[in-house]
């Protein structure tokens, strides 16, 4: 049981390093790209075109930040620190990107659909049919990704810390049931806003 165990723990270690390379693309080639002024994705202008772009650049350091913590996953100096306080922000974290996800998916079809009118502060021209594409079909799926990866990643550090089976089962059920709170929170919240 050891044995099949351990491969299957060094099986995961993959995702640890997936989430880092995922997290650092989208930080410098899409945040980093837009925060030094690239309009590939972005569907219109903005009101303060350098505020955007400070913004952009202040989230693809944060979301930088993010990939490095990702190697605590699977690098020898994260078994150094302590075991919840690698899992428990790797696993919020993991919540929250797949959350901001799913919370689109619902919310953006739903306006396009003319259930609900989202509002879009700050632009000052915008195409809602491209903006919608771009989200749905590029921003949303690296959130959804890394939050699979992060939590594939975290499991992975569960495992080589010495976790249970059960113990593994369980944090990846209260990732589940957070991320769909969180959603479920997130749309009531979208909604509300916007009827």
């Amino acid at each position: 049981m050891t044995a099949v165990r351990s491969r299957t723990s060094l099986s995961l270690a993959w995702a640890g390093y997936a989430a880092f390379g995922w997290a650092a693309a989208y930080a410098i080639f899409v945040r980093g790209y837009q925060g030094l002024g690239g309009t590939v994705g972005l569907a219109g202008t903005f009101e303060d075109p350098g505020g955007m772009q400070r913004a952009s650049l202040i989230a693809g350091a944060g979301i930088l930040l993010v990939a490095f913590g990702e190697l605590a996953l699977v690098r020898p100096w994260g078994l150094r620190l302590p075991r919840w306080l690698v899992i428990v922000p790797a696993l919020i974290g993991s919540a929250y990107a797949a959350a901001h996800a799913l919370t689109t998916y619902i919310t953006k079809p739903l306006d396009a659909l003319g259930v609900l009118e989202l509002e879009f502060h700050g632009w000052a021209t915008r195409d809602q049919s491209a903006q919608f594409l771009w989200d749905l079909l590029f921003y949303e799926p690296w959130f959804l990704g890394l939050g699979v990866l992060t939590t594939l990643g975290t499991v992975h550090h569960y495992r080589r810390t010495g976790g249970s089976a059960r113990g593994e089962r369980r944090l990846v059920a209260v990732t589940v049931v957070a991320t769909l709170a969180l959603t479920v929170l997130s749309c009531a919240i979208v909604v509300a806003r916007n009827l």
